[in-house]
């Protein structure tokens, strides 16, 4: 006799006029329309830890094989599957690089995670044979893999062009001699298209990100140059009018946003939007330091100001045409295919950075924090160094992600803002949890109504970008 018990799982009621509801898998992330006789049958059952299908009501038993066909319900034994062992960093390869190519900037943004761009040191470029030396480790570093990506960044990394050109001409002609191919992305702040960055950019394929904060008044209450304090709007500007003249392909706006501007993030997106970027993705700041900690209600005014951009996707997806918000774009793609987040990131998992010494750091973000360095290029990759960082990471929340109906969407949050707000800040572990759940309730709703109304076309955007 096999008794059955319910996997974790969530139910969500779409508010338009289909009225439907959602039944959300928690463990494989799967996703479930189910009419009213399914969903009263489900709340009949699922506090019921061991169910004999044989002893359910006719009606009700039929449901219940038809959940358990679809693995929503399943053997008692099973109900709870085992905890994945941590991923062993040394199995690993690398596949992604940061290159902190400049820690130095020309600006002063307010929210800087890396204090001014130098990281908690002294501002210094990285040295060019550095640069080479670092491109070629992570093409030869890389093992099975086919495909590498090199990141440059910075501070602002062009300021040292001449490091970024000798980065990506190795890791070129490295991969060519591997049979390997590269890609490469940079972020830039926009202000240093210069006739050489330009040239060097027609000759190399490099993916661009620019950082822009919105109109005029916004994007210079939080991005200024250094010295003279001037706004960078209108230098931005005019550096996007060089890239559509000299580049085939538009970068990516991102844009950062301080707790005290969440309630402008619709006027914003369409702000950035209408710049012609590709598409754009709106991040929350970073909280360096106490004043940075969101209150609940900022929490909830930025979750609104989400939902009203994923409602405007959906209209228009409806019509054939696709809204590049690239924060709901990223996790439609995931649901659309089942994707489950078995970690929260990739840091020292195949993804490392690289500062202008040399010196390994877990994540770009952890550049300069001494506790997250994990080897330099001169004595290779500290794993063991890895694993212990990862660890700590992880467990303060272990059992609370454990327990949450996201972590197959989430798998823990970024590294560097939980130690930030839970070792610097002294915030308990899982301070940005609720916001995080609120964010995925929004992203699952809008997936179920594209699943109804959407082109065909959007959703096979949606399937290749989950395939990267």
């Amino acid at each position: 006799m096999t008794h059955y018990a319910f996997r974790d799982h969530r139910l969500f009621t779409v508010p338009d006029p289909g009225g439907d509801t959602l039944l959300f898998g928690a463990d494989d992330a799967s996703l479930f329309t189910v009419d009213e006789t399914t969903r009263a049958v489900i709340q009949r059952w699922r506090e019921r830890s061991a169910i004999d299908l044989a002893d359910v009501p006719e009606a009700d038993r039929e449901v219940l094989q038809a959940l358990r066909d679809a693995r929503l319900l399943v053997p008692q034994e099973h109900r709870r599957p085992p905890r994945r062992a941590p991923y062993d960093p040394a199995r690993i390869p690398l596949g992604t690089l940061v290159l902190e190519a400049a820690q130095a900037c020309n600006l002063r943004c307010t929210y800087c995670f890396a204090g001014g761009g130098s990281y908690g040191g002294a501002a210094r470029l990285m040295d060019p044979g550095l640069a080479r030396r670092a491109a070629r480790y992570l093409v030869e570093s890389s093992g099975e893999r086919q495909h590498v990506t090199l990141v440059l960044f910075g501070g602002e990394p062009l300021l040292n062009l001449a490091a970024i050109e000798a980065a990506v001409v190795e890791a070129e002609d490295a991969a060519r001699e591997h049979g390997k191919t590269v890609t490469v992305s940079m972020t830039t702040n926009g202000t240093r298209f210069t006739p050489e960055v330009l040239a060097f950019l027609r000759a190399h394929p490099i993916s661009l990100s620019v950082s822009i904060d919105g109109p005029p008044e916004l994007n210079d209450a939080n991005r200024r140059f250094a010295g003279s304090g001037r706004g960078t709007y209108e230098a931005i500007v005019a550096g996007l009018a060089e890239l559509r003249e000299h580049l085939p392909r538009p970068p990516a706006g991102r844009v950062t946003l301080t707790p005290e501007q969440w309630h402008l993030i619709p006027e914003v997106f369409d702000h950035v939007a209408a710049m012609g970027f590709l598409e754009v993705g709106i991040a929350p700041v970073s909280p360096m330091n106490a004043k940075m900690l969101p209150t609940p209600e900022q929490e909830r005014v930025l979750l609104d100001g989400f939902a009203r951009i994923a409602e405007r996707f959906v209209q228009k997806a409806a019509e054939g045409e696709l809204l590049r918000f690239s924060n709901l774009l990223d996790v439609l793609a995931r649901l659309h295919v089942g994707q489950v987040k078995d970690v929260a990131c990739g840091a020292g998992l195949g993804y490392l950075a690289i500062d202008s010494e040399g010196r390994f750091y877990l994540c770009h973000r952890m550049a300069g924090m001494d506790h997250f360095r994990v080897g330099d290029l001169e004595h290779g990759i500290d794993h063991a160094g890895i694993a212990e960082r990862l660890a700590e990471q992880a467990a303060p929340r272990q059992d609370a992600c454990s327990k949450c109906w996201a972590r197959s969407l989430c798998a823990g949050g970024c590294h560097h803002d939980n130690h930030i707000r839970e070792h610097d800040l002294g915030q308990n572990p899982g301070g940005m949890c609720d916001f995080i759940r609120g964010w995925f309730e929004i992203c699952i709703r809008a997936y179920a109504q594209l699943r109804r109304s959407a082109d065909e076309r959007i959703l096979a955007f949606l399937a290749q970008r989950a395939q990267g």
